[in-house]
Protein backbone atom coordinates (compact mmCIF):
# COMPACT_ATOMS: atom_id res chain seq x y z
CA UNK A 1 0.00 0.00 0.00
CA UNK A 2 1.33 3.43 -0.92
CA UNK A 3 2.06 6.01 1.72
CA UNK A 4 -0.77 8.61 1.75
CA UNK A 5 1.73 11.43 2.30
CA UNK A 6 3.79 10.35 -0.71
CA UNK A 7 0.65 10.46 -2.83
CA UNK A 8 0.38 14.21 -2.12
CA UNK A 9 3.93 14.96 -3.26
CA UNK A 10 5.29 15.69 -6.70
CA UNK A 11 7.98 13.39 -8.07
CA UNK A 12 10.64 16.03 -7.33
CA UNK A 13 9.37 16.44 -3.76
CA UNK A 14 9.44 12.66 -3.25
CA UNK A 15 12.99 12.42 -4.53
CA UNK A 16 14.05 15.45 -2.48
CA UNK A 17 12.62 13.80 0.66
CA UNK A 18 14.45 10.55 -0.06
CA UNK A 19 17.75 12.32 -0.72
CA UNK A 20 17.36 14.57 2.33
CA UNK A 21 16.71 11.57 4.60
CA UNK A 22 19.73 9.72 3.16
CA UNK A 23 21.83 12.85 3.57
CA UNK A 24 20.86 13.09 7.24
CA UNK A 25 22.67 9.82 7.97
CA UNK A 26 25.52 10.23 5.47
CA UNK A 27 29.07 10.44 6.76
CA UNK A 28 29.69 13.40 4.47
CA UNK A 29 26.57 15.53 4.15
CA UNK A 30 25.66 17.71 1.20
CA UNK A 31 24.20 21.20 1.35
CA UNK A 32 20.43 21.34 0.93
CA UNK A 33 20.62 23.19 -2.38
CA UNK A 34 22.73 20.31 -3.79
CA UNK A 35 20.02 17.86 -2.76
CA UNK A 36 17.46 20.02 -4.57
CA UNK A 37 19.58 19.96 -7.74
CA UNK A 38 19.91 16.16 -7.51
CA UNK A 39 16.13 15.95 -7.09
CA UNK A 40 15.69 17.71 -10.41
CA UNK A 41 15.24 21.36 -9.47
CA UNK A 42 17.14 23.91 -11.55
CA UNK A 43 20.41 25.28 -10.20
CA UNK A 44 19.03 28.81 -10.32
CA UNK A 45 16.14 27.97 -7.97
CA UNK A 46 17.71 25.13 -5.95
CA UNK A 47 18.33 27.17 -2.79
CA UNK A 48 14.76 28.46 -2.76
CA UNK A 49 13.26 25.01 -3.46
CA UNK A 50 15.38 23.44 -0.69
CA UNK A 51 14.22 26.13 1.73
CA UNK A 52 10.58 25.59 0.75
CA UNK A 53 10.79 21.79 0.96
CA UNK A 54 12.33 21.94 4.44
CA UNK A 55 9.91 24.56 5.79
CA UNK A 56 6.97 22.98 7.65
CA UNK A 57 4.83 26.09 7.11
CA UNK A 58 5.28 25.91 3.34
CA UNK A 59 5.55 22.18 2.66
CA UNK A 60 4.43 20.20 5.73
CA UNK A 61 3.97 17.00 3.71
CA UNK A 62 7.56 17.08 2.43
CA UNK A 63 8.90 17.67 5.96
CA UNK A 64 6.72 14.88 7.33
CA UNK A 65 7.86 12.50 4.57
CA UNK A 66 11.51 13.24 5.39
CA UNK A 67 10.83 12.46 9.06
CA UNK A 68 9.07 9.21 8.12
CA UNK A 69 12.02 8.14 5.98
CA UNK A 70 14.49 8.99 8.75
CA UNK A 71 12.46 6.93 11.24
CA UNK A 72 12.27 4.05 8.76
CA UNK A 73 16.07 4.17 8.45
CA UNK A 74 16.48 4.14 12.25
CA UNK A 75 14.17 1.13 12.57
CA UNK A 76 15.72 -0.80 9.65
CA UNK A 77 19.22 -0.23 10.95
CA UNK A 78 18.23 -0.76 14.58
CA UNK A 79 19.73 2.52 15.70
CA UNK A 80 19.15 2.94 19.40
CA UNK A 81 20.77 5.27 21.93
CA UNK A 82 22.54 2.28 23.53
CA UNK A 83 23.96 1.06 20.22
CA UNK A 84 24.95 4.59 19.32
CA UNK A 85 26.77 5.02 22.65
CA UNK A 86 28.52 1.67 22.23
CA UNK A 87 29.67 2.59 18.73
CA UNK A 88 31.04 5.93 19.89
CA UNK A 89 32.85 4.20 22.74
CA UNK A 90 34.38 1.62 20.39
CA UNK A 91 35.55 4.33 17.99
CA UNK A 92 37.00 6.33 20.89
CA UNK A 93 38.91 3.32 22.22
CA UNK A 94 40.28 2.52 18.78
CA UNK A 95 41.40 6.11 18.30
CA UNK A 96 43.01 6.15 21.75
CA UNK A 97 44.88 2.91 21.04
CA UNK A 98 46.29 4.50 17.89
CA UNK A 99 47.36 7.57 19.86
CA UNK A 100 44.81 9.83 18.21
CA UNK A 101 43.70 11.61 21.36
CA UNK A 102 41.83 14.40 19.59
CA UNK A 103 39.48 11.88 17.94
CA UNK A 104 39.18 9.91 21.18
CA UNK A 105 38.29 13.12 23.02
CA UNK A 106 35.70 14.00 20.38
CA UNK A 107 34.07 10.56 20.69
CA UNK A 108 33.88 11.04 24.45
CA UNK A 109 32.31 14.46 23.96
CA UNK A 110 29.74 12.98 21.59
CA UNK A 111 28.94 10.23 24.08
CA UNK A 112 28.32 12.94 26.68
CA UNK A 113 25.99 14.75 24.29
CA UNK A 114 24.00 11.58 23.63
CA UNK A 115 23.77 11.00 27.38
CA UNK A 116 22.50 14.56 27.84
CA UNK A 117 25.46 15.84 29.86
CA UNK A 118 25.90 18.87 27.62
CA UNK A 119 23.37 21.53 26.82
CA UNK A 120 24.11 23.32 23.61
CA UNK A 121 22.97 26.88 23.39
CA UNK A 122 22.91 28.58 20.02
CA UNK A 123 21.90 32.09 19.12
CA UNK A 124 20.15 32.11 15.80
CA UNK A 125 19.26 35.24 13.94
CA UNK A 126 17.85 38.15 15.89
CA UNK A 127 15.67 36.24 18.35
CA UNK A 128 15.87 37.10 22.01
CA UNK A 129 16.88 34.42 24.46
CA UNK A 130 14.01 32.95 26.45
CA UNK A 131 15.32 34.62 29.59
CA UNK A 132 14.99 38.06 27.96
CA UNK A 133 11.42 37.58 26.69
CA UNK A 134 8.31 38.96 28.30
CA UNK A 135 5.48 36.60 29.20
CA UNK A 136 3.55 37.76 26.12
CA UNK A 137 6.56 37.11 23.87
CA UNK A 138 7.02 33.65 25.39
CA UNK A 139 3.36 32.81 24.84
CA UNK A 140 3.59 33.98 21.23
CA UNK A 141 6.72 31.86 20.70
CA UNK A 142 5.01 28.80 22.20
CA UNK A 143 1.94 29.34 20.03
CA UNK A 144 4.10 29.66 16.90
CA UNK A 145 6.02 26.48 17.76
CA UNK A 146 2.78 24.57 18.33
CA UNK A 147 1.43 25.76 14.98
CA UNK A 148 4.65 24.79 13.19
CA UNK A 149 4.65 21.29 14.69
CA UNK A 150 0.93 20.88 14.05
CA UNK A 151 1.63 21.51 10.36
CA UNK A 152 4.38 18.90 10.35
CA UNK A 153 2.13 16.35 12.05
CA UNK A 154 -0.73 17.19 9.70
CA UNK A 155 -2.98 18.56 12.44
CA UNK A 156 -3.54 22.21 11.72
CA UNK A 157 -5.31 23.57 14.81
CA UNK A 158 -7.35 25.96 12.69
CA UNK A 159 -9.19 22.99 11.16
CA UNK A 160 -9.92 21.25 14.49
Amino acid sequence: MKNPISNKLTDKEKLFAELAAENYYASETKPNYQIAIEAGYSESSARQRAYENLNPRLKPNVVLRIEELKEDFRVRNQITPDKHMARLMALGKKAEQKGNLSVAGRMEELRGRVAGYYVERKLVGHKKSLEDMTEEELNAEIKQTEEDWALIAGHDKKED
